[in-house]
């Protein structure tokens, strides 16, 4: 019963990923459209662990001021230092949701990944669940035959 929990945990993240990764690169696409470019400045700097291994990865801070002159801040990864100048790229709509520092290119292939790896999940899944149905009622047929027929 553990290993079918996890079957479908394993989909439902899958599913997840593929859903998220099409909605961020729905973002990705309209900012490379019609997005805003302006420059940000670098308020923080920090690592958070990346895998279970110890690995780090560098993020930044960033605070821009969009053409209403409402300011925002955001963490994105990056290893530019403390008071140093960026550009970020937004949707005018969502500039807090949307901003970036990286080019609309890399955003676009990372979140091609994670549909690529959701979608991976969800077809081991599915093809763990075949495999396990036809290895029972393959189990079943061979023990339906061996079994004596009651006359």
């Amino acid at each position: 019963m553990a290993g079918a929990a996890v079957v479908v945990l394993c989909a439902v993240i899958g599913c997840w990923a593929v859903l998220k990764g099409i909605d961020e690169l729905r973002d990705v696409s309209a900012v490379a459209e019609r997005g805003r470019s302006v420059d940000g400045t670098v308020l923080a700097k920090d690592k958070v662990r990346s895998s279970p291994q110890g690995g780090t990865t560098e993020r930044i801070k960033v605070r821009f001021t969009t053409a209403d002159g409402t300011s925002h801040q955001f963490w994105a990864t990056g290893d530019k230092a403390v008071g140093d100048t960026v550009r970020v790229r937004y949707l005018p709509e969502r500039p807090g949701g949307t901003a970036t520092v990286h080019s609309t290119a890399n955003d676009g292939i990372a979140y091609g990944v994670v549909i690529l790896v959701g979608l991976m999940m969800v077809i081991t899944m599915l093809l763990l669940v075949f495999v396990w149905v036809r290895d029972n009622l393959g189990a079943h047929r061979r023990a339906a035959r061996s079994s004596p027929v009651a006359e």
